[in-house]
């Protein structure tokens, strides 16, 4: 049986947020396992208090990548709450006005499941990219990938990652579904949406993102894209020993 978050030590309790882990301790598919204190997923970093600034930097955290969509509003981290030393970096990964990306994710709600994921690498690969750089070439330190809730676009941030660090597929789905468990209290109907949604496709969270991960190439499709080379084994560095 995998050991759960606490376990495990990914975990973190950051004071105001209440979706933060660590990508350490995560099996790749040739025997190996993510670095800790490299890369974290978290929800707004907008909630926290000060002592869970405080926490963040404490942890090592030297980059803050803020996941936005144009066309919608998320609460920005209060300036005077970031600690010396942390760098905000807010990336467009979505575009809420661009009619194809709404009738493709946001009106069929994909956006709530990992359906989305494909989609996106598909419609927006140079976005996917942007936030591949904004990784690679943040300053020595932990980078935190956050949203609003950080489970959908945090969520997309963290499979391209993980994908390409080369993490096993069960492994990637069972970390998003962290996420559902997290935030059952502040939104007790997505369980009941993502259930609906891959009953009516006809597949499993697992079986979907497995499938991804086995057909898409996601290493190919970012570098058609834009990402070079040395951006990728930066990211992959941030990752992997």
């Amino acid at each position: 049986m995998a050991a759960t978050t606490a376990e495990s030590g990914r975990d973190l309790h950051w004071d105001g947020c209440v979706n933060v882990r660590d990508l350490g301790g995560l099996a790749t598919v040739d025997g190996r396992v993510t670095r800790f204190r490299s890369v974290v997923r978290a929800d707004n970093p907008a909630n926290l208090t000060e002592p869970g600034w405080r926490s963040m930097r404490e942890y090592g955290v030297r980059t803050v990548v803020t996941l936005r969509t144009e066309g919608t509003v998320d609460e920005e981290p209060e300036p005077t709450m970031v600690p010396p030393g942390i760098v905000i970096e807010r990336v467009l990964i979505e575009d809420a006005n661009d009619v194809a990306f709404r009738n493709m994710c946001i009106d069929t709600q994909r956006w709530l499941t990992p359906l989305y994921f494909g989609d996106m690498v598909r419609h927006w690969p140079e976005r996917c990219v942007a936030v591949a750089q904004a990784v690679a070439r943040a300053a020595p330190g932990g980078i935190v990938i956050s949203c609003g809730v950080g489970r959908d676009r945090t969520g997309l941030v963290t499979f391209l990652l993980l994908a390409l660090a080369g993490v096993r597929p069960d492994v990637v789905a069972a970390d998003w579904q962290i996420s559902v468990e997290r935030l059952a209290d502040c939104d007790p109907d997505h369980a009941v949406t993502l259930a609906q949604l891959m009953t009516t496709v006809a597949t499993t969270v697992e079986d979907e993102i497995a499938q991804l991960l086995a057909t898409a190439d996601i290493e190919r499709r970012l570098i058609d894209a834009g990402l070079s080379v040395g951006d990728l084994s930066r990211v992959r560095a941030r990752l992997l020993d």
